[in-house]
């Protein structure tokens, strides 16, 4: 198999998915197998458009729903601290996730940690999560971060400004409910966003020097899938309900692809430039995408070639015609950047980076960095 093993020595999965139109307005009925109290953790999109309320007013009898908004905006490490508390106070069975990547973060790292002994940022700077917390529920409501299938999560710390994640098999999710009606009604820009976040993680994972011949798979059906089926949702706001659900598997696979496989240095690039410069993370990976690809083309060639057939057309222009589709512009073009030293220390420092397929050294994190907000 080349320099690619069949498998990892290694590989946590979800216990179980279910795909189905409508599916999540069942999940406290799915989530009584866990035990009849649990916590579901929103959006405030989908509060406003019925669904929690929904879910709450069809859950049986016997099940208790305490209910947690996230506020909005990328997760912190002080939200965590804040949903924490709420669930050590309700004392819940499981926890459940029902929004985007922020969301479903939040949630995962709320139920990993929940019999943990350590404070968050202790956690978040690297110490090992050693005890099982509570059973983890995941129904995304974007298509999206993979999040769902992964045991990572990926938080700001406020006070340091760095984002970076924390992984654990503890917070691999029990359940996954993918409902394509979840997509529909979503605005254009997180569909888009979010869209480019998971094609981003298809390319990278399927390239990773953490690959294996199964998560290679797993990220090229992924890619596949993105490629086809984005545009669709994406002009249809969701209500194309075939391509929601291709959108919503392809980025589920991609997230079990990477949790193992690890990224690339557009994550690398990612993380740092979201936290400074406060943008959805899925629009900073597409900035970068184009210019990462360039990069790497000569120690991807036949990756290139393939990820190329996935698309239906060479890779970089298929990625072009994708963010024009998508009217995706770069939001850091013409725009002065700042604490570039800190930022480089962290771009090198990131495990994405360390997965790239060609070595990043300090003086080709300057130059992505500079074309980045040149051109």
């Amino acid at each position: 198999m080349n320099r690619f093993d069949i498998l990892p020595g290694r590989m946590d999965l979800p216990g179980e998915t279910i795909c189905q139109y409508g599916s999540s307005e069942e999940l406290a009925a799915e989530c009584a197998r866990f035990g009849n109290k649990g916590l579901l953790v929103h959006g405030r999109s989908l509060a406003k458009r019925g669904k929690i309320s929904k879910i709450t007013a069809s859950a049986p009898p016997e099940v208790e729903v305490a209910t947690w908004e996230h506020p909005g905006g990328e997760p912190t490490l002080r939200q965590l601290d804040k949903l924490l508390t709420m669930a050590r106070e309700t004392r819940p069975d499981w926890i459940a996730a029902l929004g985007g990547g922020s969301v479903i973060d939040l949630a995962k790292a709320a139920a990993g940690l929940y019999h943990a002994k350590g404070n968050v940022t202790a956690y978040h700077d690297g110490a090992p999560i050693t005890t099982a917390g509570l059973p983890f529920i995941a129904a995304p409501s974007t298509a999206g971060t993979g999040s769902e299938a992964t045991k990572v999560s990926v938080l700001t710390n406020e006070e340091t400004g760095i984002k970076k994640s924390f992984r654990s098999p503890h917070m691999m999710a029990r359940l996954i409910i993918l409902d394509p009606g979840l997509l529909k009604g979503s605005p254009e820009q997180v569909i888009a966003h979010a869209g480019m976040d998971a094609l981003t993680q298809a390319i990278e994972s399927y390239t990773s020097t953490g690959a294996t011949w199964f998560t290679r798979q797993l990220a090229l059906e992924g890619a596949r899938l993105l490629f086809s089926n984005l545009v669709s949702v994406y002009e249809t706001e969701g209500t194309d309900s075939s391509a929601a659900e291709n959108v919503l598997v392809g980025s589920y696979l991609t997230g079990l692809a990477f949790s193992s496989s690890r990224l690339g240095v557009v994550h690398g690039l990612a993380h740092p430039l979201g936290a400074r410069y406060k943008l959805p993370h899925g629009l900073v990976c597409a900035a970068c995408l184009p210019y990462v690809l360039t990069f790497n083309r000569d120690a991807m060639i036949e990756d290139y070639e393939t990820l190329s057939e996935a698309a239906g057309t060479d890779l970089l222009a298929a990625v072009a015609g994708l963010l024009a589709d998508l009217d995706i512009d770069n939001p850091f073009k013409g725009k002065g950047f700042y604490d570039l030293d800190d930022m480089i220390e962290e771009v090198l420092a990131s495990g994405s980076t360390k997965h790239n397929p060609r070595q990043v050294t300090e003086s080709d994190a300057r130059s992505l960095i500079r074309e980045l907000f040149t051109y």
